[in-house]
């Protein structure tokens, strides 16, 4: 079992994570966070998964995510955002990445895979540059999605 925490902004948002995350197995608890409290987080080595509503309104969001894994390394992260991010952190956590708009089953399928599971070797997802998409490894803007 494995703690969970919601990094978003948007009330309706976070309460529809926490739902979702609290009906998974293998999720003990979930915690809601804003995202400016990212930089409240106790340091941990205990694994959790991170879902992390990005913002589209805030130019920190690069920040906020080193930040975040920073204080919680091995945590795998799961970015929900309708931005592609064409450059983040290397070693940034991110085991995913899917659009706000994206489907609940696509989202839950997300979270089983994103789970820090005892003897799941995340390491080498654990890489932005090994994640699903592949991003360079600095952080220069975003794109849309189409």
């Amino acid at each position: 079992m494995v703690s969970a925490i919601v990094v978003e902004d948007h009330p309706l948002i976070a309460l529809g994570l926490q739902q979702i995350l609290e009906n998974t197995s293998g999720v003990e608890q979930v915690q809601l966070i804003e995202p400016s409290a990212i930089v409240d987080i106790a340091h941990s080595l205990a694994p959790v998964l991170v879902v992390y509503g990005m913002s589209d309104q805030s130019t920190h969001n690069c920040d906020l995510l080193r930040r975040l894994h920073k204080r919680l390394p091995n945590a795998a992260i799961l970015l929900l955002s309708d931005n592609i991010w064409t450059g983040m952190p290397d070693g940034c956590g991110v085991v995913d990445h899917l659009p706000k708009t994206a489907s609940i089953d696509r989202i839950e399928a997300a979270i089983a895979r994103a789970l820090p599971l005892p003897g799941r070797d995340r390491q080498a997802a654990r890489r932005c540059g090994a994640a699903a998409p592949v991003y360079p490894s600095t952080c220069r803007g975003m794109l849309r999605f189409a």
